[in-house]
């Protein structure tokens, strides 16, 4: 009897890249890459500055994420603008942070120790209104311990 096509090989299985991440990053870059040059170049743009805006509300929006839409802004200004990408790492507000992040992926102490703090004060606020809720006052208080522990588990700097 002939062995099926799946009992062949004795090496395991790879799960395919799809299965890894729901986005198909190749056809996403053949799909860039068949738009016009300006037209490409607006839409990196485009995304670039909602991603800055989206970033920008994280900033102050506990639970919402800054960092990665500041990341993805960086990527799609690099394709874009020189000078919106220089923008971002220069901006006195979150330049050098990203920058740290990015190259090295460290969250200098200040900034771990402020988002926190800030993380944890709204949390509880919130917490406050949502009192007669007993099972959202422990989600919210979930939720913050979650983000406290991946803010600690990131490398630190200063």
């Amino acid at each position: 009897m002939k062995p099926s096509p799946d009992t062949r090989h004795s090496r395991p299985a790879t799960p395919a890249p799809a299965a890894q991440c729901p986005i198909d990053h190749e056809a996403a870059e053949r799909a860039a890459r068949a738009l016009p040059g300006p037209v490409r170049r607006a839409v990196f743009l485009g995304v670039g500055s909602l991603s800055v805006s989206a970033g920008i509300i994280g900033i102050v929006v506990p639970l919402w994420p800054t960092t990665c839409f500041l990341l993805l802004a960086a990527w799609c200004f690099a394709r874009s603008s020189p000078r919106a990408e220089r923008w971002l790492y220069e901006n006195r507000l979150f330049g050098r942070y990203l920058h740290a992040y990015r190259e090295r992926g460290v969250i200098s102490t200040r900034v771990r120790r402020g988002a926190t703090i800030f993380l944890w004060s709204a949390i509880l606020v919130s917490a406050v209104f949502a009192a007669g809720q007993l099972w959202l006052v422990a989600l919210l208080l979930l939720v913050a311990a979650l983000v406290t522990a991946h803010l600690y588990s990131l490398p630190g700097e200063g």
